[in-house]
């Protein structure tokens, strides 16, 4: 970069409408082009630009930011949560397992496709947290295979190919539960069709709102994270990186309540005005707002062996972004 060229950094292309602004040109990050690149959230093999730090920006599921870290990936974090997504709606039941409660998930095989995904991360938290399930004695049934080693040595866990998708084994009776991210239209229905599934939590939203109001914990799956050692070049960046994301996300938020968003869903403005008024801002960022969040997430890490030990907020995020 020199005093008339800014500096070009790969950014990811992301289809949140709190993020478009960025990608749009519409927030200017002064000495900086964006340079949009396809790139996966997931870590499901060794990746050599991650692990050595050349990159710029990635939008990356969370469960894989703890152990890139530990292992020595030149990554760091801003407290950027671009997606959340609520756990309880996405963990399903056979109905012939006879699961009538969380508790009764102990002794039984789970499924998942990814063992380390944010949701499952969260998922075993919560459920030994909260509602006392001994995750000891569960089997767990599970697709894709660990690039990260897991800690935890007493953890059960069977691999299975992907020759059916995880819906049809759980429809199947393969296993007894589900728990596991689900972006699929024909999945969604299969699930919330088949006489043979049904949902661990019947009123899931009613328990998103009680964690919400009792821990202000609305569970992040993606954060955005940088190179390290482009923040060590320009330790300016971060903190530039984070306030362009909070412009982008009020920019996003004051088109909708202005009702010119142009999203194809009937009365949103009032829906995210009821939004505000149950939750005021889930989509929150900064670390003093997210320290339950991020406090949390790191403990169920430790706990589940995903990590060895529990590092300090110096140690995961960007100095430019620390006080924030």
């Amino acid at each position: 970069m020199t005093a008339n060229q800014p500096l070009e950094i790969e950014f990811p292309v992301m289809r949140y409408d709190i993020t478009m602004p960025l990608l749009e040109g519409r927030v200017p990050i002064d000495g900086v082009a964006l340079k949009p690149v396809k790139s996966s959230s997931m870590i499901n093999k060794e990746d050599p630009k991650m692990k050595t730090g050349d990159f710029g920006l990635c939008d990356l599921n969370i469960g894989y930011f703890l152990p890139a870290i530990e292992a020595g990936w030149e990554i760091t974090g801003l407290p950027v949560f671009s997606k959340r997504k609520p756990v309880y709606q996405l963990i399903f039941c056979h109905a012939d397992a006879k699961i009538e409660s969380p508790k009764d998930l102990k002794g039984k095989r789970i499924g998942s496709r990814t063992y380390r995904t944010a949701l499952t991360v969260w998922a075993r938290g919560l459920l030994r947290e909260r509602y006392g399930v001994d995750l000891s004695q569960v089997q767990w049934v599970v697709q894709a295979k660990e690039v990260f080693p897991i800690h935890d040595v007493a953890v059960k866990i069977e691999y299975v190919d992907d020759g059916k998708n995880m819906v049809q084994r759980l429809i199947g009776g393969e296993f007894d539960a589900l728990i596991t991210d689900i972006s699929d239209t024909k999945l969604f229905a299969a699930l919330e069709s088949d006489p043979k599934v049904k949902r661990l939590f019947t009123d899931y939203v009613a328990e998103d709102k009680k964690l919400y109001r009792e821990t202000g914990i609305f569970t992040p799956v993606h954060m955005i994270v940088m190179s390290r050692k482009l923040d060590r070049d320009h330790p300016d960046l971060a903190g530039k990186f984070y306030a362009a994301f909070e412009q982008a996300k009020q920019i996003a938020y004051d088109e909708i309540l202005s009702d010119r968003s142009g999203f194809s869903v009937v009365y949103l403005r009032e829906r995210m005005k009821e939004q505000i008024e149950a939750w005021n801002d889930p989509w929150k960022y900064g670390l003093k707002a997210n320290q339950a969040t991020i406090d949390a997430f790191i403990k169920y890490n430790v706990e589940q062996g995903m990590i060895r030990s529990k590092p300090t907020y110096a140690d995961i995020f960007a100095a430019g972004t620390l006080a924030t």
